[in-house]
């Protein structure tokens, strides 16, 4: 098996149907407050992406691929271990992440501070077993059709064309997205705040709706006063007009 083709497909999957796990879950389930009803693109991206969902399936992966020929516990116990050493790589995948946008980007793109037993907000129990969940499910059930969907990548190299277009995108959008971010911290820095980033993409969103309403309610104002002065001339020639017919019969009598 092509082992870096493997991976970076496998990244390309993970980030994409994380991001349409994580619209979904945003905007369809946990949204709450006034600003609830306009859709958010999750994430640090703008495009329809989460990186961290794409590592995380990668090492979903090569946990299940390397643990489980090197383990000599058969059974029940051994796809315990597997399990639970998913959950906890992505507990970890997902502290060092949190971490990393709080203290160095001053961004908080999740908030765990109200869920029990929580660190920093980023990382909590709860999650872990959601995390955990989810390693169940690819691992008794998608696993074995993965590895075989990647032989068959590595046998169709032509297929790779679409992952190389994908990390164009996603690197391109990577950039845009990380130069927005150091616009962000410079203001975290100079206020010495953390911004919620989905909050303030909420907010903008929010005022950028209201201006195209405001606009669209100033050019409906501006054609009803140009209705009103056309109805005005029409008016005005039409008096012209008959006063104009009643003088030359006037005079031709």
């Amino acid at each position: 098996m092509n082992y870096p083709l493997a991976l970076a497909f496998l990244f390309y999957c993970g980030a994409i149907e994380g991001w349409i796990l994580e619209f979904f879950f945003r905007n369809l389930i946990s949204h709450r407050g006034p600003r609830g009803k306009y859709f958010i693109n999750p994430g640090f991206c703008k495009g329809p992406w989460l990186p961290i969902y794409g590592i995380g399936l990668s090492f979903m992966f090569l946990i299940c691929w390397e643990v489980s020929s090197r383990i000599q516990i058969d059974g029940i116990w051994g796809d315990i271990i597997i399990i639970l050493l998913i959950a906890l790589s992505m507990t970890v995948i997902e502290f060092i992440g949190g971490v990393f946008l709080l203290k160095v980007l001053n961004l908080r793109l999740w908030d765990y501070r109200d869920r029990p037993g929580n660190i920093m907000g980023v990382i909590c129990p709860l999650f872990s077993l959601i995390w955990g969940s989810i390693g169940a499910l690819y691992y008794l059930f998608i696993h074995d059709s993965a590895i075989e969907g990647l032989a068959w990548l590595s046998q169709n190299l032509s297929f790779s064309f679409v992952v190389g277009l994908f990390f164009g995108f996603f690197i391109i959008d990577l950039l845009s997205s990380a130069k927005d971010a150091a616009e962000i911290k410079k203001y975290g820095d100079l206020n010495n705040v953390v911004i919620k980033y989905e909050e303030l993409k909420e907010i903008l969103v929010a005022k950028e709706k209201e201006a195209v309403g405001k606009q669209k309610r100033f050019i409906s104002q501006i054609k009803m006063k140009q209705d009103a002065i056309m109805d005005e001339i029409e008016k005005v020639t039409e008096d012209k007009g008959g006063a104009l017919k009643s003088h030359r019969s006037k005079k031709n009598k």
